[in-house]
């Protein structure tokens, strides 16, 4: 698609990013907010912040047309040079974005992707929790600690796979009671469908009726604390028009890993069990593909997911990103996987043979047929 020869039709860069930022608002820009616009106050913060933000650089105030694609690249390399190769990969699509985007509305041609940098692959992780830890530390999610918005936070990670965004983001239509599935709204505006359990479905209904939620509504909307008798304080809704933040969700995760701590250091919680990594909620979401694999493995056929389910339940357009959750999971299937007796595994597949051998022998022989072969071990089975 050619350039339109109407200059003034072409915005800035730092103008054309506040129309694709406006273009996507109903979508997952976030990550796109802070690569590409950055906060209002124009402050970069962080143990180990980013550089600048495209729309406050130097190519900012440049025409769209006038910069060329490796400026773009060499901009993108600038601002996340020494960070994580994760967060290299969100600016890089955050940038892809706006650049289609500038193509589809003729401020650039094709030519603006030429030398687009690679994304270096995501180290693997071991950051999921064991059943065990589930087990203990779901334990720890009481009435006490947690309100009933952050035990259903708690809950739905664990049960979903969802990602933040798209937990926080989550409305009572969502769930479809006839096949018992969820019905999530991904990264692009992608929709898929993710099988929970019936537990999990009475869950949703339960907490949908206790706060008398319309079909419309935000699970989790915005809350506030309010302080009662100066001395105790009560979460209550502040804005149920805006869904709560991320920052809330991970608020949740973060507790429950302090209550473990405190309860190690008591000795109320073996040390095994504390996770040796920062809970949030992206660990939820693997150790959801986890633990279905593993009650897949282990539990056999009907309990857990296969692995082109579990791809389809946590959004990946590829098993290889599904692999990079799975890692380490053969580790653990193995490990705990039952032995099985050699000679009773071997008496067991005899007399399948033999069955097999039984059915076939009542057809009727062609002209090139075999007598099929005896199995000595099958009778001492019986």
């Amino acid at each position: 698609m050619s350039v339109t020869e109407v200059k003034r039709e072409i915005p800035t860069v730092a103008r054309a990013v506040e129309l694709f930022i406006q273009a996507r608002q109903n979508q997952y820009t976030n990550g796109f907010v802070s690569v590409l616009y950055g906060p209002r106050s124009g402050r970069v913060v962080g143990r180990r912040a980013a550089g600048v933000t495209l729309a406050r650089s130097e190519l900012g105030g440049l025409r769209f047309n006038r910069v060329k694609g490796h400026e773009f690249v060499a901009w993108l390399h600038q601002r996340h040079a020494g960070l994580a190769p994760s967060s290299f990969k969100n600016g890089r699509a955050a940038l892809s974005g706006l650049l289609q985007f500038a193509i589809e509305n003729r401020w650039a041609d094709e030519t603006v992707l030429a030398g687009w940098p690679q994304a270096k692959p995501s180290p693997e992780r071991r950051d999921w929790l064991r059943p065990e830890q589930v087990t203990a530390l779901n334990a720890l999610v009481t009435e006490r600690h947690f309100t009933p918005q952050q035990r259903f936070i708690w809950s739905a990670g664990l049960n979903t796979g969802a990602r933040t965004d798209e937990l926080i983001r989550f409305q009572p239509r969502a769930l479809n009671s006839l096949d018992g599935s969820l019905t999530i709204i991904g990264k692009g505006s992608k929709l898929r469908h993710v099988p929970v359990s019936p537990a999990f479905q009475d869950e949703w209904r339960a907490y949908e009726r206790a706060h008398a939620l319309r079909p419309s509504a935000w699970m989790f909307p915005s809350m506030a604390v309010r302080f009662v008798d100066g001395k105790h304080n009560e979460r209550i809704v502040r804005d149920a028009s805006k869904h709560c933040s991320a920052k809330a969700a991970l608020t949740v995760t973060a507790k429950v890993r302090d209550l473990a701590q405190q309860a190690v250091e008591r000795e109320q919680l073996d040390d095994s069990l504390l996770p040796p990594f920062a809970l949030t909620l992206q660990v939820l979401r693997r150790t959801f593909a986890c633990t279905h694999l593993i009650a897949h493995a282990l539990l056999g056929p009907g309990n857990g997911m296969d692995l082109r389910t579990i791809q389809r339940a946590m959004g990946h357009s590829s098993l290889e990103t599904t692999a990079i959750y799975l890692n380490d999971v053969e580790d653990y299937i193995n490990h705990n996987r039952r032995p099985q007796s050699v000679t009773d595994s071997a008496c067991e597949l005899a007399a399948l043979v033999n069955t097999t051998a039984q059915a076939q022998s009542q057809t009727p022989p062609g002209p090139t047929s075999e007598k099929p072969l005896e199995t000595p071990c099958a009778p001492a089975c019986s």
